[in-house]
């Protein structure tokens, strides 16, 4: 690819393209990166520091010419930070969208300073190795990797299974036809820290940390349920297989867009207020509200979640599920086979439900019978085959059972009818357990309290 196509820098203004360069430093590793455009602190646009704890002064010039004035700009900029901390080695980077003068190049070579020119061309290709694109000063989310996948047949076997634990599901086959979406989302880790001060000096000092995962389409945060299971443990990414290249949801903002966004969201939440007395001995309250400046994006990874799509067919009823893969951990968001298909009312387990060989229903226990005469087959209510006793119903599975229980019933003697009818035999015990009792105590045999 051309390293045009990695970096347009098309109606950025110099402080933007210094707030640019800050984000690509970062993301070549550099620490403690401060950007100090709007202090004038003595020329050093940005100031961070590398792995082995160098201390770095960078000077960013979004214009086509860069000569040796700039260079010596630098140096004073360097000489100054080592005045301020001796213990650090300083080196300087000068960075430009445009290029540098032979007498610039030739000045670094003189200097006994360590200095870094970095020009339009290499920016590009700086860019083009950290998978960078840059349209107009904004890093765009282009990304091909997504949380540890799945197979499109362990997505099959698991919705089986999940299957295989409802009662009665060996008497119907059921088939599953699968599909996976991949979602953007973005995880962002931040610090904040920063005191406030009034006449009397600093009545707060505050920092904390945190952090935020926002979907990539929508912008907006992902439920607690979702960041956690997603960002809580440590996690596993993978290139996403070229055939579903079709099926990931592009992100519709830009880096920048959800940073800026993020930072707007950390200063509300960490607005707080503090009550201090005054010279004057009076109490009075004060809001504490950070800066921008204040804040520190310290991680952000933009990353895609695979969504399995996958429909059970049992008999003429299909049963959705949807849920999210994190490695070997899946998340529910849509899961019918534990909703009954008569009330609608959702179940804890898959072992709370049963099917119904007649129709397919997946029922709730309310909405279930078992087989009377095999003790083992579920129906649904709604195809129950109900034979009445005296007061009490039976209810068959099929109508073979059914008629196999009528001819035991009509060679059942009296006597083991009314027995039979668990209703109608509980009530007859009673009343003459009630009776014996009423005629003992009219008896006299106990007395009555």
């Amino acid at each position: 690819m051309e390293d045009n196509k990695f970096m347009t820098l098309d109606g950025l203004d110099g402080y933007q393209f210094e707030e640019l360069i800050a984000k690509i430093m970062k993301k070549r590793g550099y620490v403690n990166i401060v950007n100090t455009q709007k202090s004038q602190d003595f020329g050093k646009d940005i100031i961070m520091d590398d792995s082995k704890g160098n201390r770095i002064v960078v000077e960013c010039k979004h214009q086509h010419f860069i000569g040796r004035p700039i260079v010596q700009k630098l140096q004073g900029a360097m000489n100054h930070e080592l005045a301020q901390d001796s213990s650090k080695t300083i080196k300087g980077i000068i960075v430009t969208s445009g290029n540098f003068s032979k007498e610039a190049k030739d000045y670094v070579k003189q200097i006994s300073q360590d200095v870094e020119l970095i020009d339009g061309s290499t920016l590009k290709k700086i860019c083009r190795d950290l998978n960078l694109f840059i349209l107009n000063g904004k890093v765009q989310i282009i990304i091909n990797k997504s949380f540890e996948n799945i197979t499109e047949f362990e997505s099959k076997s698991l919705s089986k299974s999940c299957y295989s634990k409802i009662y009665g599901h060996e008497l119907l086959k059921s088939t599953v036809k699968s599909a996976v979406q991949f979602r953007p989302t973005c995880y962002i880790r931040y610090h904040v820290e920063f005191d406030t001060h009034t006449s009397v000096g600093c009545v707060d000092s505050y920092q904390n940390s945190g952090n935020i995962v926002v979907d990539g389409v929508d912008g907006k945060h992902l439920s607690q349920e979702l960041s956690e299971f997603l960002y809580k443990e440590r996690f596993s990414s993978a290139e996403i297989n070229e055939k579903y290249s079709k099926n990931k949801t592009p992100y519709e903002f830009t880096e920048n867009d959800i940073e800026e966004q993020i930072i707007h969201h950390i200063i509300d939440e960490h607005t707080h207020s503090v009550s201090y007395r005054g010279n004057n001995n009076v109490s009075y309250t004060k809001e504490c509200i950070p800066k921008k400046r204040d804040i520190d994006l310290k991680e952000f990874i933009p990353l895609y979640v695979p969504v399995w799509s996958n429909e059970l067919k049992i008999s003429k009823y299909n049963y959705p599920q949807k849920f999210y893969v994190n490695g070997k951990k899946q998340l529910f968001i849509v899961d019918s086979l534990k909703i009954c298909k008569i009330c609608d009312k959702i179940q804890q387990t898959y072992q709370d439900m049963s099917l119904c060989p007649e129709c397919g229903r997946i029922v709730c226990s309310s909405h279930r019978k078992i087989d009377y005469l095999d003790k083992k087959t579920p129906i649904c209510k709604i195809h129950a085959k109900p034979f009445k006793l005296f007061i009490q119903k039976k209810y068959f599975a099929s109508k073979n059972n059914l008629k196999k229980y009528e001819l035991i019933w009509n060679k059942l003697k009296w006597w083991r009818k009314v027995y039979e009818d668990k209703i109608l035999f509980s009530s007859i015990i009673i009343v003459i357990l009630g009776g014996l009792y009423t005629l003992l105590n009219f008896l006299g045999v106990f007395p009555i309290f």
